[in-house]
């Protein structure tokens, strides 16, 4: 029973224990590396020390799902014990986390010798310990042996945007894209490196794209509206079209997850920007209704029922009167 419960009930029953593992015992640890796993959640923190007591007190009563949770457990303590950029110390890249996750390589090889989808985890740990030109010569060798591997491929394209070979990156995502168009995974890197090179038009195209994968993604359409707002107001190729393409993406974002905050933000954005824009050659948006729904909805997220004051409120309405267009205002309770 207890593996039904909400991630955030199982962690709750785990502080009532301190976090310890060995007073939450196998069910709930099980419970909370499973929930993680099922979840897709991002808690390597909690897969790192409920699923390690796992594997040194109880795996054979994991059974089938004993290397499943190796390969989970290895992951959240590369992400761990990862040296940071820049790191001088020496010692930093021999840390209890990749130590441990050194261990369990040996023991998924000896279990798994010939595994391609070992040697590429064993590659990752030279990746986590910055050992980069090592990591590149054992995805190349697995890329030779299987050019049509994928995970290597996105490993690959995820060591050039680490050692900041940006160009590089984008070059093999853009080939490996032509294949397989449709993974949404992609488009996001590619997507976000184009942002950091700040080539919106680039960047518009991949969303776009990812738009048309999966229509019903509130994100995406968020991140389309906040990409073509950003290219509405530029001094260089803005122009008044693209600000109310941009409200049309939030507005969708709106239709599919009510009270998103980004979309609401973003709403208010465009309005402001309809009100001091000059690229519309005189036409002049009636930005009054959307500006009166828009703003009502981002105080109450910031209005608890009960309680002190949200400590963002005064922010908030800060930020609404600067935005507020001539048509609109904020509502006298705020």
């Amino acid at each position: 029973m207890v593996a039904l419960l909400p991630l955030q009930d199982l962690l709750a029953q785990a502080k009532a224990k301190a976090l310890d593992p060995a007073r939450c015992g196998y069910d709930l640890c099980h419970a909370i590396v499973s929930g993680v796993r099922e979840a897709r959640a991002s808690r390597p923190d909690l897969v790192a020390r409920f699923g390690a007591y796992l594997l040194q007190n109880h795996a054979s009563s994991l059974s089938h799902e004993v290397w499943a949770t190796y390969e989970q457990v290895y992951m959240a303590l590369l992400q761990h014990g990862r040296v940071a950029p820049g790191s001088t110390n020496a010692a930093s890249a021999d840390s209890e986390d990749l130590r441990k996750a050194q261990q369990y390589t040996a023991t998924l090889t000896k279990q798994f010798p010939s595994s391609q989808r070992v040697r590429r985890l064993e590659a990752m740990l030279l990746e986590a310990r910055r050992e980069y030109g090592e990591a590149e010569k054992e995805y190349k060798a697995i890329l030779e042996e299987d050019p049509h591997n994928l995970q290597a491929v996105k490993r690959q394209i995820a060591l050039h945007r680490q050692k900041g070979e940006v160009k590089e990156a984008v070059k093999k995502l853009n080939d490996y894209l032509t294949t397989f168009c449709s993974d949404m995974e992609a488009w996001v890197m590619l997507h976000e490196l184009y942002l950091s090179a700040q080539k919106y038009k680039e960047a518009a195209f991949c969303i776009e794209e990812l738009v048309l994968i999966n229509p019903m993604s509130y994100i995406y359409l968020v991140r389309a509206g906040e990409i073509t707002y950003t290219k509405g107001i530029s001094q260089h190729g803005g122009s008044h079209d693209q600000l109310l393409t941009a409200r049309k993406y939030f507005a969708h974002a709106l239709e599919l997850k009510p009270g998103c905050l980004r979309a609401l933000y973003g709403i208010l954005l465009v309005c402001a920007a309809f009100g001091s824009s000059t690229k519309g050659k005189g036409v002049k948006v009636d930005t009054a209704e959307l500006v009166a729904f828009a703003q009502p909805l981002l105080l109450k997220a910031y209005t608890p029922a009960t309680g002190p004051a949200h400590p963002m409120r005064g922010l908030v309405i800060a930020m609404l009167k600067k935005l507020t267009v001539a048509e609109g205002t904020l509502p006298a309770s705020a």
